[in-house]
């Protein structure tokens, strides 16, 4: 274990040497599908968010073609709707916050001399910070936090990515994919996964680069 250690740490700072450095922000749209099933009846439920990031991302190159890129980001997503029902009007806000940890492996590809296509895959971490639920009848407030000691919502995830990057004019353009692979309720009945696209801007800090990113983030289903 120890030689292990010592070896990823020697490939960690030797990478830090010629490692880009890039700040992102973006927007992040998300869907999160639920299948319940009790005493024979099957359900099922679909809830899109609306979501931003911001974080930073470091670009290392193993050999050749080939990098790995690992970074870390902040995510806001919220949902917020509206009914009224015999002149009595409810309101549904929430909210969350989430940490990503992406670890995406590429290997790009010179089509010509200013165009290039660049594969990525990977795993990416998700870790939900907080999360609540506003609900308004009329004049009275009610609040839930989603991970409080009675709520079944799991806060960890794991997503698997896959996407392509192409570059042209000093400009990235990616498009992706995130898959959820954990089941992000701990109720027997329930399976939760999401998924989600983003789009942002990322500027890298040893190259004047503007990069349009496009992919995909999964997390926790909002409870709303």
């Amino acid at each position: 274990k120890k030689i292990f250690a010592f070896v990823a740490a020697t490939v960690l700072f030797a990478g830090l040497a010629s490692a880009q450095l890039g700040i992102h922000v973006g927007y992040a749209p998300q869907t999160y599908k639920t299948t319940f099933s009790y005493s024979g009846f099957e359900g099922h439920d679909t809830t899109s968010m609306t979501g931003f990031f911001v974080g930073v991302d470091y670009n290392y190159n193993i050999s050749g073609d080939l990098g790995v890129c690992i970074g870390i980001q902040g995510r806001y997503n919220t949902h917020s709707e509206e009914t009224t029902v015999l002149s009595v009007t409810t309101k549904s806000a929430s909210n969350q916050m989430i940490l990503d940890v992406p670890i995406l492996f590429n290997y790009g590809l010179n089509l010509t001399d200013d165009i290039r296509l660049t594969v990525f895959a990977g795993p990416t971490f998700n870790y939900a910070l907080n999360g609540k639920t506003t609900i308004t009848v009329g004049s009275n407030e009610t609040e839930s936090d989603w991970y409080d000691d009675n709520s079944d919502l799991n806060r960890f995830d794991v997503a698997g990515t896959l996407g392509v990057n192409l570059t042209f004019n000093g400009i990235r353009l990616f498009g992706g994919y995130n898959m959820g692979l954990m089941n992000l309720s701990s109720d027997d009945n329930t399976t939760m996964k999401g998924s989600n696209w983003f789009i942002g801007l990322d500027t890298t800090s040893d190259k004047k680069i503007v990069q349009i990113d496009a992919g995909a983030r999964a997390q926790a289903r909002a409870p709303v």
